[in-house]
């Protein structure tokens, strides 16, 4: 859509949704995302004039859609806004569809444990309403407060209890879709293996809006827990701490949480904001630059809490780890994770900067070598990662942030080496370059230079299927 026809098309967007619901400058930026201070990583803002149009009912995103392809204008789709791979930017002229005026809760089976939403509620918004059911949507984001469910579930979300639970995208059963084209369908049920046809849920869920858009999502919920009990340990390795993983599930325990950091991480974000970390309580852990700290927690009935985390510390001793009995830095930890947004993306002129990539457990010592090696070559400060590991997959997403003045052009160049270093590392690795945020438009080049040829092909085809003129998010998880 080239600049001067934005006037006529504002418009008709108008008479469709209201004048109330366009806007060149709609939505604000959220205090989480990522997007608003990496204006200069990988192009993420060489984009054009658009409109914002929020729609407020499955019928208007259809409407809109079909208007888009009758004109041939190009349609992003905007969630919360909480990204870090620029999903939701735009990346030339066209209609941004802001999703957070689909916002209700359409359905609660409270013994079957199901819930029916519109895709633009956000994960706290929904948790919030399922309180009164005495039930909640185990994705438990940082981005909690702004992060919706359909940007979620299309950008296999991880949160603390993603061990036991899974990325939010295994929570969805069914949903409803809006096509390229403009229809409507229905795709799935309240069962996770909907078969009689292809598997098109988890097809969609892993499309990041380039394939259709999401407008309504069925999902699996549970009954809030009685109890809950956290723990910490310590080890000296990296390699003691992933065998402690081991040995927990082999043992039959099966944690809700279950997270690996180095201590400059636990340190930084989960500690600081609490406590000062020069007091006696912290300096008796004793966190050298070395050491690696296993959070987990079990959730369930008095007894089998109690039960569990009494073998789970029996498990990090005999791995060589020590507990941490100290109550104020537990809590400390689990608030921090789990009821405020994650760490301050700025300080001063620097900013945090992360890639999520994820890659089999036993490889997570490897990767946290490598972290240091890599950001130590380019001159970049490393300030953590963070580890979810996910069961029965021994899986982990990895958060490793970097700290930097994205305006000095040079300290730009080095981060975009970092990750394409990176990325060719995790590949080698056997694990993926884009995990929980989505390849979005960050790592678009990247990834097609290092994939599997015919892999792409594959993927270029299922995309021309659902969206033949290419329309969907252009230039976002595949090139244009």
């Amino acid at each position: 859509m080239r600049s001067f026809q934005i006037v006529s098309a504002r418009k008709d967007l108008e008479n469709l949704i209201g004048a109330d619901n366009v806007s060149n400058d709609f939505y604000k930026v959220s205090e989480y995302c990522l997007n608003h201070v990496a204006k200069n990583i990988f192009g993420m803002n060489r984009h054009e004039s658009y409109l914002v149009a929020r729609p407020r009912s499955v019928k208007q995103v259809a409407e809109l859609v079909r208007y888009a392809h009758s004109n041939g204008i190009p349609v992003f789709i905007r969630g919360g806004g909480s990204g870090y791979a620029g999903g939701d930017v735009a990346s030339e002229s066209g209609i941004v569809l802001e999703m957070t005026g689909l916002n209700r809760v359409l359905e609660v089976d409270r013994d079957g444990g199901y819930v029916k939403c519109e895709a633009g509620i956000s994960v706290k918004e929904l948790n919030n309403y399922l309180e009164k059911f005495a039930l909640w949507w185990p994705h438990d984001p940082g981005s909690r407060e702004w992060a919706t469910v359909g940007g979620s579930i299309s950008t296999l979300g991880v949160g603390a209890f993603s061990t036991k639970y899974g990325y939010a995208s295994d929570s969805v059963t069914g949903m409803t879709i809006v096509t390229a084209d403009g229809d409507t369908v229905k795709v799935g049920s309240k069962v996770k293996h909907h078969d009689s046809s292809y598997n098109l849920t988890d097809t969609i869920t892993s499309g990041e809006g380039t394939l259709c858009i999401v407008v309504e999502a069925t999902l699996k919920v549970f009954k809030k827990p009685q109890e809950r009990a956290v723990g910490i340990g310590i080890f000296e390795k990296f390699e003691d701490a992933v065998k402690f993983c081991y040995d927990l599930f082999d043992s039959g325990w099966y944690p809700e949480s279950l997270m690996l950091e180095d201590s400059l991480r636990f340190t930084l974000e989960s500690l600081a904001p609490f406590i000062d970390i020069q007091s006696p309580s912290v300096e008796e852990l004793e966190l050298g630059p070395q050491k690696t700290v296993a959070i987990f927690s079990y959730a369930g009935t008095y007894e089998a809490v109690q039960t569990s985390t009494a073998h789970t510390k029996s498990l990090i001793v005999s791995n060589g780890g020590t507990v941490v009995g100290d109550e104020g830095i537990i809590k400390a930890y689990w608030k921090s994770k789990t009821e405020l947004p994650s760490w301050s993306k700025e300080v001063g002129n620097l900013k945090v900067h992360s890639f999520v990539p994820s890659v089999p457990l036993n490889k997570a010592p490897e990767f946290s070598r490598k972290y240091a090696e890599i950001a130590g070559t380019l001159k970049l400060a490393p300030i953590g990662a963070r580890y979810y590991v996910t069961l029965p997959t021994f899986e982990c997403t990895i958060s490793p942030t970097v700290m930097f003045d994205d305006d000095n052009e040079s300290a730009t160049h080095a981060y975009e080496e970092f990750t394409r270093i990176f990325s060719r590392e995790v590949i080698r690795m056997e694990g993926s370059p884009a995990s929980t945020t989505g390849v979005g438009m960050k790592l678009v080049e990247i990834i097609e230079k290092l994939e599997d040829t015919q892999q792409l092909k594959l993927a270029r085809q299922i995309k021309a299927a659902f969206d033949p003129s290419k329309l969907l998010n252009p230039g976002k998880k595949l090139s244009k």
